[in-house]
């Protein structure tokens, strides 16, 4: 009997303890502060912007509460793409459900502190949150001497904040860092602390062992990471390193920095650098992991120039700096971009190490702010063989905006076989989708057809296609591949809600949405269910709040969001009147320019 009384006092004691965290006004300020536009910027996004959570969520987050606090919450099976890192190797992401979001934001959140308290040195970073406005090498401008030695000299001090100005720097990494950090021995970190409660770690560790992936049922085996674009995976994996930071600081006299598993630091000789390596790969053995011996550099002076081109960086800041004043004055450009275009021919004859990649990224984007197409005839080649480029030139073909060469390279890059990267996929997609294209003719005609080529390849592939044809396919079209690839979508958590988000564009097939829903349900798939649920709601609205109203009537960077419009057409087939609907259909349509937005709103006008 007194052992079921201590039990039960145990009980209460951790339930206590999770209530004080999961408090209703943390987990809405999860969502607001910071889960929402996380969501949003993941690497695949959902085509009802998560519509349904957010207007339900005050009601959601008591349900979540409670299932916390009565130990009974469970996360969803998480969204997994590839990321590739080079040559078809890749990474695994992790794209989690809104309610996963919300729960380990709020527990970072929690935690975050006192974490970052036993933190040993200001000299790691973990994210750019929390990296206190750190400079980079993009902040080398002319404020910093040009003659190579003396450049050198200020940019450890500067940049790195050395304390001293060293002949060598050795550059390194942690081999597949997030995919052999154990568990176990994350636990045993975080628990030397001393501060934090069982429960919550307990709970921390629970969730994060459902988002690592492993394929069918194979058992878990304790090592690997989640790799999720929030904070909780990122600070953990942070202190996972401290023992790091605090032998670095001791063997460099703090002349180190370390952002994540990217580790520099100075040293007066080769035998030095050797020697703390050595050390360092030692002590990283013992958590399971090492040193990754084909990105270990001692670097001098000299090799550190071609490795970091820091010169280059000083150029590229002070022109981008130039260039944007003039614009900001109306002032003419052409002068800048000649120089620019010159500084890339001689960028080009460099070596591919190092900082290549990032001072291509620079170029890409003072191309961007300059509206200058002299990259153009580069990007078929760099979007199949540098995968580390590719964001940077989607937002340079978004700057530009389309015209026949640009929507070729992309149609040819979606249609590349051997692309493996689900995120580059998806977001060639949605450059498609974003520019305002004609809503008739070849080049429409063309993109139909490979989103339905592509629509079986893979399940981002499917998404990527659907993205499309939501925009540009004609409801037969729609109606005819949904029907085709129920086998794939049906099975699908994240796919069928994406099928649910499309369906104000079958108002004239109800027959088929009803269909279409009755085939969710059988599935269990009630996340899609959620979705046909609030555009119902959206549908049958008399009245628009203030809130939705504002929703629908503010754009993103001058383009109107597919998934918001998605929206805004079920509004407009609705119950509202007339009125209310011309009033936000002309509003919109101040907004955009694309073609096939402006066609369906001008019905309501």
């Amino acid at each position: 009997m007194p052992t079921l009384v201590h039990s039960t006092i145990r009980l209460e004691e951790r339930r206590l303890d999770l209530a004080q965290v999961f408090r209703l006004g943390n987990l809405k300020r999860a969502w607001k502060e910071t889960v929402r536009e996380g969501l949003r910027k993941q690497d695949v996004s959902d085509l009802h912007d998560h519509y349904d959570f957010h207007v339900n969520r005050d009601k959601l987050f008591e349900v979540m509460r409670q299932q916390v606090l009565n130990g009974t919450y469970f996360p969803k099976k998480p969204f997994v793409i590839r990321v590739e890192k080079s040559d078809g190797i890749s990474r695994h992401l992790q794209i989690p459900a809104p309610e996963d979001a919300v729960i380990l934001q709020t527990l970072v959140d929690a935690i975050s502190k006192e974490i970052l308290g036993h933190q040993p040195s200001r000299n790691s970073y973990f994210s750019r949150s929390h990296s206190g406005g750190r400079k980079t090498i993009e902040h080398l401008d002319d404020s910093f001497p040009y003659d190579w030695r003396q450049l050198w000299a200020d940019f450890q001090t500067r940049i790195w904040e050395f304390t001293s100005v060293y002949p060598y720097v050795v550059v390194t990494d942690v081999a597949n860092f997030f995919d052999n950090v154990s568990l176990s021995q994350l636990r045993n970190v975080l628990s030397g602390y001393g501060a934090f409660k069982e429960v919550l770690i307990d709970f921390l560790f629970f969730m994060l062992e459902r988002f690592v992936w492993r394929p069918d049922y194979l058992p878990f085996s304790g090592v690997g990471l989640p790799q999720i674009n929030f904070d909780a995976p990122r600070l953990l994996a942070h202190s996972f390193l401290f023992e790091v930071d605090r032998y670095l600081e001791g063997a460099t006299s703090g002349d180190f920095v370390r952002w994540m598993d990217d580790i520099d630091f100075g040293v007066e000789s080769v035998d030095k650098g050797r020697v703390i390596l050595r050390h360092l790969d030692e002590l990283l053995l013992t958590r399971g992991l090492r040193l990754n011996s084909g990105k270990t550099k001692i670097l001098s002076v000299a090799a550190a120039k071609d490795y970091f081109l820091p010169n280059e960086n000083r150029y590229l800041t002070v022109l981008q700096r130039r260039i944007q004043r003039k614009l900001e004055r109306s002032e003419s450009i052409s002068g800048d971009v000649l120089l620019l275009r010159q500084r890339f021919t001689m960028f080009l004859k460099k070596p591919m190490v190092g900082n290549w990649d990032k001072v291509y990224k620079r170029y890409f984007t003072i191309a961007s702010i300059s509206k200058h197409v002299f990259l153009e005839k580069y990007v078929p080649q760099l979007l199949v063989e540098k995968p580390k480029l590719r964001d940077s030139i989607f937002r340079y073909y978004r700057s530009l905006g389309p015209n026949k060469a640009r929507v070729k390279h992309i149609l040819a890059f979606i249609g590349t076989q051997s692309v493996t990267e689900d995120s580059a996929l998806f977001n060639a997609a949605k450059l498609l989708v974003d520019w305002p294209l004609a809503r008739t003719g070849k080049v429409h005609d063309e993109i139909v057809m490979l989103a339905e080529n592509l629509i079986m390849r893979s399940e981002t592939a499917f998404i990527a296609a659907l993205w499309i044809l939501a925009k540009y396919a004609t409801s037969e079209q729609l109606v005819k591949n949904l029907l085709a690839t129920v086998g794939i979508w049906s099975q699908s958590a994240f796919l069928s809600r994406q099928v649910a988000a499309v369906t104000p564009r079958l108002r004239s097939h109800k027959g088929t949405i009803e269909t279409f829903s009755n085939l969710m349900a059988v599935s269990g798939q009630t996340d899609a269910l959620n979705v046909v649920r609030n555009l119902d709601r959206i549908h049958n609205m008399k009245s628009v709040s203030k809130v939705e109203m504002m929703y629908l009537q503010v754009g993103q960077r001058h383009v109107y969001p597919l998934e918001k419009f998605l929206i805004l057409l079920e509004l407009l087939n609705g119950a509202v009147a007339n009125t209310v609907k011309k009033q936000i259909a002309t509003t919109v349509c101040s907004l955009t320019n694309d073609p096939t937005f402006t066609y369906h709103l001008r019905q309501f006008i």
